[in-house]
C-alpha cells in the first residue's frame, strides 16, 4: 500500500510508537527495513530491550523479492495485529489484496490495526482522496 501523508492532527506516531504501547495507548507499531539501513535508520532500536524482557512482542517477515523486512511490534494479547497486517501485506504484495479490498479499505484496517481512532482513519481516507483527485484534476 502507497504510503500517503496524513492531514494536520491526524498522526502519525513516529518516533512514540514505543512510548505509546509502553503506557497501553497503542497496541502495534509497523516499520520497514530496506537494504542498508539499521535498527536507529527504521526507528526501532529502543524496541530491542523490551522484545527481550517479553514487554513487547516482535514479529517480522523478509521478502526476498524487495529484500525488505517488515519488523511488526505488539503489546502481548495484541499479536492477532502483527499477524494479521503481515498477512495483508504479502497479499498487497502479490494483487490477492486488491482482489478483495479497496485502497480505502486497506487503509482502514492498517489504521486499525495501529490502533488509531475511527474518526481519525476516516479524516485520512477522505484526506487521501482529496489529493488523488486534485491530482487527477491538473
Amino acid at each position: 500500500m502507497p504510503k500517503r501523508t496524513p492531514p494536520p492532527g491526524i498522526g502519525p506516531h513516529n518516533g512514540r510508537e514505543l512510548e505509546m504501547m509502553l503506557r497501553g495507548e497503542k497496541p502495534m507499531a509497523l516499520f520497514s527495513a530496506e537494504p542498508g539501513m539499521d535498527a536507529e535508520d527504521i526507528g526501532d532500536a529502543r524496541f530491542k530491550l523490551y522484545v527481550a524482557e517479553g514487554y513487547i512482542l516482535k514479529f517480522s517477515h523478509f521478502d526476498p523479492a524487495t529484500s525488505i523486512e517488515e519488523r511488526c511490534y505488539c503489546l502481548p494479547t495484541e499479536e492477532w495485529r502483527c499477524k494479521l497486517s503481515l498477512l495483508i501485506s504479502r497479499m498487497g504484495r502479490s494483487g490477492e489484496a486488491f482482489d478483495v479490498f479497496t485502497s480505502n479499505d486497506l487503509a482502514r484496517l492498517e489504521g486499525t490495526l495501529l490502533g488509531y481512532p475511527k474518526g481519525d482513519i476516516e479524516v485520512f481516507i477522505a484526506h487521501a482522496a482529496s489529493r488523488t483527485s486534485s491530482r487527477t484534476n491538473e
